[in-house]
């Protein structure tokens, strides 16, 4: 008479203690999580959530993990991500842009992407400088699929237009800049229209002495400004 398949063993009754041991090892790494998180600043607790986004596919935020959230696409980027961490993504993606001429900083109305005058415009001119558009690329797409209100702000220095030029001073001439690079991010990406604002400021908002050649390099530049959320609410 033939045995049966597998017959003649017996069932090993502490098969659970591995899943147990399982469930353990997982909640101490839950507490260390928990603990790691609630004695870290802002943007150190921005990058364990996207430590845990790329463990698990998923973000997590108050009340646990929302697989509605997902990421489905390239640098989709969650709400509760501080824009400081934002900014340290620019800053990288602009490592392979040397000399682009594009700066960060943080201000009370959020991330400021400065685009220096000197390499993006010719004197008196609104023209993007070709060369620069790949790094201009690199920055609309990192700051694309963000929420955040997006405003661009055109700035000359003190120096008069010379007259018989394209536009009449340094007003037309700010906005125009600004206009120009609010168009080009509209054409490279699916930034909706409605979150965005420019301004022209001319020579009135100065971020250095123009009594220097250094200076007026500084103040001519056009900001791309992302704003916090909670001011646009």
């Amino acid at each position: 008479m033939m045995e049966e398949e597998g017959g003649g063993g017996h069932e090993n009754s502490e098969r659970w203690l591995v899943s147990y041991a399982d469930f353990i090892t997982l909640l101490f790494a839950l507490f260390v999580l928990m603990y790691a998180v609630s004695n870290a600043d802002r943007a150190s607790r921005a990058r364990v959530f996207m430590s845990v986004e790329s463990a698990v596919g998923a973000r997590p935020e108050r009340g646990g993990l929302r697989p509605d959230m997902v990421d489905s696409g390239h640098g989709k980027l969650n709400e509760i991500e501080p824009l400081t961490l934002v900014r340290e993504q620019v800053d990288r993606d602009l490592d392979s842009h040397p000399n682009s001429g594009i700066t960060t900083k943080m201000d009370s109305r959020g991330l400021v992407i400065s685009l220096s005058a000197a390499k993006f415009f010719a004197s008196g001119a609104a023209d993007i400088n070709p060369e620069q558009l790949p790094a201009l690329k690199a920055v609309i797409d990192r700051i694309a699929p963000l929420p955040n209100p997006l405003e661009i702000d055109g700035f000359t220095d003190s120096v008069p237009i010379q007259s018989g030029g394209t536009f009449r001073d340094n007003w037309e001439l700010s906005a125009a800049r600004a206009a120009t690079v609010l168009r080009y991010a509209l054409s490279v990406s699916a930034i909706d229209p409605s979150r965005m604002t420019l301004a022209g400021y001319g020579p009135y908002r100065p971020i250095a002495s123009d009594t220097s050649e250094d200076g007026r390099a500084l103040n001519r530049r056009v900001e791309i400004v992302v704003k916090k959320l909670e001011d646009s609410m």
